[in-house]
């Protein structure tokens, strides 16, 4: 069995929903209402392959869809814009990121976080669907309200909170995301918590609010 899904990745068309054969996935919810000037595009990122997505597609406000993995796929999900993300010459790891890994079958558990590490351009929540109940993330808007100094603009210009970790770490974004959610069960804003949950069963349901593309 191969350690990644390189041989998926290439595509470079919209994905507009995946056959739900009950295998692993992500049921993907948009509750975003307020942002209806742009299209609301989420990207699949392999780790290690941020020149290029794995899979992206598009949903509209209230929109439900699933999307497939394979099922050793281990990434993150994000907000984007085809423009920028599907331009491999352009830097695009700004922003929040829905974390999630699958273990190498027979097993069917899968590991996911949201983390702000990157930066953080809205809300999301990551729930299992295994019947256990375990969610993490949160759904309160952020960027709202937030300080100047805290704040740092994607390639396209639209302003996201900037970083927590890394020699671009922004001071001002750490402090103020620790000041509204909890970093041992909401989010990854620091190295020393990470809120990983599982869900047995390799399927999610992830919930996006209103963020920036």
């Amino acid at each position: 069995m191969p350690s990644g899904c390189l041989l998926s990745r290439d595509a470079n068309s919209v994905v507009a929903g995946d056959f739900d054969d009950g295998g692993p996935g992500v049921i993907m919810h948009d509750l975003d209402y307020t942002n209806r000037r742009q299209p609301h595009f989420y990207f699949f990122y392999e780790n290690n392959q941020d020149d290029h997505p794995w899979k992206y597609t598009v949903l509209q406000p209230g929109a439900q869809i699933f999307i497939s993995v394979c099922p050793t796929f281990a990434g993150r999900i994000v907000r984007g814009n085809p423009a920028y993300n599907l331009n491999s010459s352009i830097q695009h790891n700004l922003g929040t990121w829905v974390e999630i890994s699958w273990e190498a079958p027979p097993s069917t558990r899968s590991w996911g976080d949201v983390s702000l590490l990157e930066g953080c351009d809205g809300a999301a929540l990551l729930a299992s669907t295994d019947g256990s109940g375990v969610i993490t993330g949160f759904s309160i808007n952020i960027l709202t309200g937030a300080p100047y100094a805290a704040l740092a603009s994607k390639s396209d210009g639209s302003v996201v909170l900037a970083k927590t970790v890394g020699d671009e770490a922004n001071f001002e974004a750490t402090q103020y995301e620790l000041g509204l959610l909890d970093p041992t069960t909401q989010a990854f804003i620091v190295q020393s918590y990470k809120p990983v949950i599982v869900t047995t069963n390799g399927r999610w349901d992830l919930t996006v609010y209103p963020g920036t593309y």
